[in-house]
């Protein structure tokens, strides 16, 4: 196995190996800097989803990721985990803001993130390469979305890519809604990763589909998810 920081490494697969199944949805994997946003309505398990891919990932090489909590407490995260059956990693950070959150209304959060991996970057140095926010959303729903605010996340953005991370930033997204959602997050973002609800004979199928992933080719279809041990899975292609 490749060691992060090695001189001529080469990157252990993202998505192809993190997320069982995959390799039936696309032909090849990214290198990072790589920014993906995983969208979906409520309980369509898009924590659950870059959270195995995150924590299958840093099981593999050893590497160092964050994952930023704006909105769910990390006890209640924990608990998710374990009925859901994913183990985190001891290489995985957990920084919970829903704290500070009780403590300082005001806070700047993109300011305060971007702190964060300051200093883990600073710290861990090049095993640092994962980061998950979650979630957007949450963070637009504390500050007032106008032009300013905007502009501001495109720098975020722009910080984010330039960091050399693979980010996965979630954010919810209703059914027929476009990723454009409160800025231009879809069409900043490398990847949209949209995790759905089907109802399909009196049952809800949650789905996984890619509307958007530069630099490689992959299927368009919706692909039926479930939770194995170990994370989520992809079951196949879910036909009409």
């Amino acid at each position: 196995m490749v060691k992060s920081g090695c001189k001529n490494a080469t990157p252990v697969s993202m998505f192809i190996g993190g997320i069982a199944g995959m390799e039936r949805v696309i032909q090849s994997d990214v290198e990072p800097p790589y920014l993906s946003l995983v969208t979906g309505p409520p309980g369509s398990m898009k924590t659950a989803f870059a959270l195995s891919l995150i924590s299958n990932h840093l099981r593999r090489t050893g590497e160092f990721g964050l994952y930023c909590t704006v909105e769910e407490p990390v006890e209640s995260l924990l608990r998710t985990c374990q009925s859901m059956g994913i183990e985190l990693p001891p290489n995985l950070q957990i920084t919970d803001f829903t704290a500070l959150r009780a403590d300082n209304e005001a806070m700047d959060y993109l300011k305060f993130t971007k702190k964060m991996i300051d200093h883990f970057k600073q710290q861990r140095g090049p095993s640092f390469t994962c980061f998950i926010l979650d979630s957007l959303g949450a963070i637009y729903s504390l500050t007032t979305v106008n032009e300013e605010m905007r502009k501001r996340m495109f720098g975020f953005f722009d910080y984010l890519r330039k960091q050399g991370l693979y980010t996965f930033i979630i954010t919810e997204r209703q059914t027929g809604e476009f990723a454009e959602l409160e800025g231009n997050e879809g069409f900043l973002a490398d990847a949209i990763i949209n995790l759905g609800l089907d109802r399909r004979n009196g049952k809800i199928v949650r789905t996984l589909q890619f509307e958007k992933m530069r630099h490689i080719r992959h299927s368009m279809e919706k692909q039926a998810i479930d939770v194995a041990p170990g994370g989520v899975t992809i079951m196949g292609p879910l036909f009409d």
